[in-house]
């Protein structure tokens, strides 16, 4: 079959959007305008290229400490929370929601307790803008002693995987307290176990669980 397009006169629908025209060199079509998303990139075909191929990515994003050394004695009242600046603070680059992660170890040191029970601990959570974030707060480790028992030092490990909403620009940061007055307490990081924060965007604003 042979012909032009001149021999389509009219548009099939008076729509913007269907507004098929001809021309002395072929149909014309609407143009198409594309949105995209925080997280998705969008990369169109080359001009004249057939067939047209329109590549769409995924832009992910993610922040993480370095490899940290370090000893943090809380010094705090029991349950007085207090930041742990060894761990440097996460800028978060893109609003949306964040799944966050955090490891911390802590230490538990008691001396013999002699005529009274002992205790102490480490409790950590995540601060957001220099201010504790409640729901998000650890246990990393409590021991307790009774009175005349031996006295000795606790170490381990503990984490917090979450979903939470952040704008560009917030900072994440790790709080901690100590459980008991007894004895002493830290956060470490260094060759037998880290310390650190992570945190991957997965969502953008507004979006939610369901």
């Amino acid at each position: 079959m042979t012909g032009t397009a001149a021999g389509i006169g009219t548009r099939p629908d008076p729509a913007p959007c269907n507004a098929l025209t001809a021309s002395a060199s072929g149909l014309l079509v609407p143009g198409v305008l594309i949105q995209v998303d925080p997280g998705l990139t969008v990369t169109p075909p080359a001009a004249g290229a057939c067939p047209q191929v329109w590549r769409i990515g995924v832009d992910a994003a993610w922040v993480q400490n370095g490899t940290l050394n370090f000893l943090h004695t809380l010094t705090g009242a029991l349950r007085a929370w207090e930041t742990v600046p060894e761990v440097p603070l996460l800028t978060i680059p893109r609003a949306g929601v964040w799944e966050v992660n955090f490891q911390v170890r802590g230490v538990a040191s008691l001396p013999a307790p002699g005529a009274a029970a002992t205790d102490t601990g480490v409790v950590v959570g995540m601060y957001k803008n220099g201010a504790l974030v409640p729901g998000t707060e650890a246990m990393v480790i409590y021991h307790s002693e009774a009175a005349g028992d031996q006295g000795k030092q606790i170490q381990a490990t503990g984490s917090r995987q979450f979903m939470h909403t952040f704008a560009a620009g917030d900072t994440v940061g790790l709080g901690a307290y100590r459980l008991g007055t007894s004895g002493s307490a830290a956060v470490v990081s260094n060759g037998d176990g880290r310390t650190y924060i992570s945190a991957h965007w997965v969502a953008p604003e507004g979006d939610s669980p369901a």
